[in-house]
């Protein structure tokens, strides 16, 4: 990997870690945001069962009759504070004569800072700016209804409990929990059948009144406000998710566009000197010829045309294999299919090779039964199998033996050379690809030849199958089915 890929390596890890990180600080600030408001909708949902419990005896004493009057009003201190007074007044009966018996109770909110304002109405004004000021009003002012009330009627912590039961419910919350209500004369508990709070069971407490509260225990909230956060999670996830396998494909894709580049430099460092070599032999051949053909013999005559045309044939069958991957990207050729005889097909490539190996050559053929057919084209049938015997003759150091089987099922050209390496099989079909071999090159080839093999294969609905033992030899199989 040269130096610009990994500084683009390096900036594409940055940026998704920068991507991660911020979507974590994004999401851990909206849950505890959220879980914030989840903590303010309990304390609300306890208020509002309050003065929903508040309403209801307020209804029952309306209905029983008139016992009396119930004043509650509220106010701005001269300091700021907000005032609520709560007078209850009661008939009561001393023999012929009734009486009448007022009851009052004074709230106070602590101090407002920074108030120098003496005027009423401007401090009213400024109290509805702050909307901290216009809740802390309203609570007072349903404390001090509560405590009237109470005159008439103690507290319904049944009543209560099943109120707030309800608002938990509407919130999600319809797990376990424990009430306790604390009055100065009264304790009332009650707590969700076999419930025991962890020690991780959160507390949430309701003051109306100085001396009067309830206190809620419950179960931590977090698998609550992360259902409610699963959209943006799975959001949040998938996006980083699509964002890794986008810059993934994005290097995956440089790294095969620069290997490939390698490899047509290779190729074209291969193919120059490849066909340098039968030019070579062919413009010495044909030199032969014109100075030296009238005192040469026929013999020689004779030999220097064949090692002219070998070459020739050597030059046009790598031109053809060019072309015939060319035409093959293009996809603008197509198979002429006919019926073929195998064994005639074989007799003809074998006895080629043979005639142009440099080396002793032994090939055996096994075909079953002899006169097996195929249904391919005759060129590209021949090129294929040329291919595979050429290599198995190339890659055997010293004698080249090389054993061809064919069955109804398909052809096996099995050689006992230097066999492939198990980590470098699966690359041998890549174009241009060719397996190394350290610091010597006695074997021509520009990794072209496997690739066509398998190209035409696949295009005639076969497939190849390649097994090697490194310092035994290979076998590759095409298929049929």
């Amino acid at each position: 990997m040269n130096t610009r890929l990994k500084y683009i390596a390096v900036l594409v890890i940055v940026a998704l870690s920068g991507v991660a990180v911020y979507q974590a600080y994004w999401l851990g600030q909206l849950y505890f945001t959220m879980g914030e408001q989840m903590d303010n909708d309990i304390r609300e949902a306890m208020r509002v069962a309050d003065l929903k419990e508040v309403f209801l005896r307020l209804k029952s004493i309306e209905d029983k009759g008139p016992h009396g009057v119930m004043d509650v009003s509220a106010g701005i201190g001269e300091d700021g504070s907000i005032i609520t007074k709560s007078v209850t007044t009661t008939q009561v009966t001393l023999g012929d004569e009734t009486l009448e018996q007022k009851t009052g109770v004074v709230l106070r909110s602590s101090p407002q800072a920074e108030s120098d304002s003496t005027d009423d109405e401007n401090a009213f004004m400024k109290m509805l700016e702050d909307q901290i000021s216009v809740t802390e009003l309203a609570s007072m002012i349903q404390q001090g209804l509560h405590l009237g009330v109470d005159r008439f009627e103690g507290t319904r912590y049944e009543t209560y409990d099943s109120l707030l039961t309800a608002g938990l419910q509407q919130l999600g919350l319809s797990g376990d929990h424990s009430l306790l209500c604390i009055k100065t004369d009264t304790v009332f508990r009650h707590a969700t059948t076999g419930y025991v709070p962890s020690r991780k069971a959160r507390h949430f407490v309701y003051n109306w009144a100085d001396f009067g509260c309830y206190e809620l225990t419950i179960e931590p909230t977090t698998g609550l406000v992360l259902r409610e956060m699963a959209g943006i999670l799975t959001a949040s996830g998938l996006i980083v998710l699509l964002l890794g396998l986008a810059f993934y494909y994005l290097i995956k894709t440089i790294l095969r566009q620069r290997t490939l580049d390698e490899m047509k430099s290779d190729f074209t460092n291969n193919i120059t000197h490849e066909l340098k070599t039968p030019i070579a032999v062919a413009y010495a051949a044909n030199d032969a010829l014109l100075n030296f053909g009238e005192q040469a013999d026929a013999t020689k005559q004779r030999h220097y045309l064949a090692l002219c045309k070998q070459q020739l044939e050597r030059l046009s069958g790598m031109v053809e294999q060019i072309l015939s991957m060319s035409m093959e990207r293009r996809r603008q050729f197509k198979l002429n299919i006919e019926t073929l005889n195998l064994a005639e097909l074989l007799q003809p490539v074998i006895e080629q090779q043979q005639l142009k190996a440099d080396k002793p050559v032994t090939i055996t053929t096994q075909i079953e039964p002899e006169d097996l057919t195929v249904q391919a084209d005759r060129s590209h049938l021949s090129n294929i199998l040329n291919n595979l015997i050429d290599n198995a003759i190339k890659y055997s150091p010293g004698e080249a033996r090389v054993e061809i089987t064919a069955t109804g099922t398909g052809i096996s050209v099995t050689d006992h050379g230097m066999g492939i390496a198990a980590d470098k099989l699966s690359h041998i079909y890549d174009k241009f690809y060719r397996v190394p071999t350290g610091d010597v090159h006695d074997v021509k080839g520009y990794g072209l030849g496997l690739f066509y093999v398998k190209t035409m294969v696949e295009k005639h609905g076969w497939s190849i199958e390649a097994s090697s033992t490194k310092g035994e030899g290979t076998t590759f199989t095409i298929l049929f089915t």
